[in-house]
């Protein structure tokens, strides 16, 4: 299935992307190694394509999907190749440019060079499935021992990650992180509590087209832990049905006023620099907006920080605590 100008990334880092590549129903499993397969050099491990013998431990890892150079970031791992992030760097923390300054640009979104990509000689290529459909594996896998590897969800940044750590034997930097992440969520939900429990919120962002705002759902992966993992109640009018499977929903900007009723507290997402994207700032403009509480109590939160593993999903409570749920309580 084709999606015109969004895929889930997009609304998790505010930026716009064309849709390129075929998105797939298929998920990966538990991405496990089997120790039959093992030989002391290689291993053989499940992905969402059929197994697949890699190295142990590989060196050089080239991510091609949007969110994975991010995920392998998250477990110390340098990458060798990336797509072109040019066009969104803006959109993206200091650490994360300093990342992919010295990767090789393989392709932009959704149009990879498969030359330029051999020609950085990777141990592993590693990609999402929403992203990569079988035909692009199987070249890929001409290349270099290819790990699709695919969530429950389109938000599930938590089995993702542990699917590429086991894929470069980074399991326990993988665990640290997500102690590390399960500790300081615990914290600020019992420090904070009154004020979750005491708040009705809503994630918005831009929509598909001019006109239209969009509500990230619990599939999603900032909707995922705001809703799953944080226990922000949404609005009752919120739907929380994914039913196209792109972990958020778009709606005309007209059906603002039901959607968000009675919400009191809309995060959206900022840039890092703390401005916001201007087909953001356009339906906060909107005169239907802000007819909203959230809009008249100047109750709307912009968040720079891109969810895409444990230490993002940690760095995005902070943020969430500094900005939000500090201020509120006082």
């Amino acid at each position: 299935m084709r999606r015109s100008l969004r895929l889930r990334a997009v609304l998790a880092t505010a930026a716009i992307v064309p849709l390129a590549l075929t998105v797939t129903a298929c998920a990966g499993g538990d991405l496990s190694a089997d120790a039959a397969g093992a030989d002391g050099d290689t291993v053989v491990v499940d992905s969402a394509y059929g197994e697949v013998t890699i190295p142990v431990e590989p060196e050089r890892v080239a991510a091609i999907s949007y969110d994975t150079p991010w995920q392998v970031m998250s477990l110390d791992v340098p990458v060798v190749a990336s797509i072109d992030y040019t066009p969104w760097i803006d959109s993206y923390t200091a650490d994360q440019q300093e990342f992919i300054g010295e990767a090789e640009s393989v392709g932009s979104y959704g149009e990879l060079n498969y030359e330029a990509l051999a020609a950085t000689e990777p141990d592993i290529i590693l990609g999402d499935a929403y992203e990569v459909d079988e035909a692009t594996y199987t070249r890929l896998s001409e290349i270099a021992p290819t790990v699709i590897v695919g969530g429950g969800e389109r938000g599930d940044w938590q089995s993702i990650t542990e699917e590429i750590a086991t894929a470069l034997g980074r399991h326990d930097n993988w665990q640290e992180a997500k102690d590390s992440y399960e500790a300081r969520r615990d914290e600020v939900k019992e420090q904070y509590a009154d004020v979750i429990s005491g708040n009705t919120w809503a994630n918005f962002s831009l929509g598909d087209e001019a006109g239209q705002f969009s509500i990230q759902l619990p599939t999603g992966s900032t909707g995922n832990l705001i809703v799953n993992e944080m226990g922000l109640t949404y609005g009752s009018g919120i739907p929380l049905d994914d039913e196209e499977g792109f972990g958020y929903a778009s709606f005309a900007l007209e059906q603002v006023g039901t959607i968000l009723d009675g919400v009191t507290v809309g995060l959206t997402f900022s840039n890092p620099d703390g401005t916001m994207m201007p087909a953001i700032q356009e339906v906060i403009d909107s005169s239907l907006f802000q007819e909203l509480e959230i809009a008249k109590n100047d109750r709307v939160y912009g968040l720079a920080t891109s969810v895409t593993d444990y230490p993002s999903a940690e760095a995005w409570i902070d943020e969430l605590t500094i900005e939000v749920l500090e201020p509120l309580s006082k």
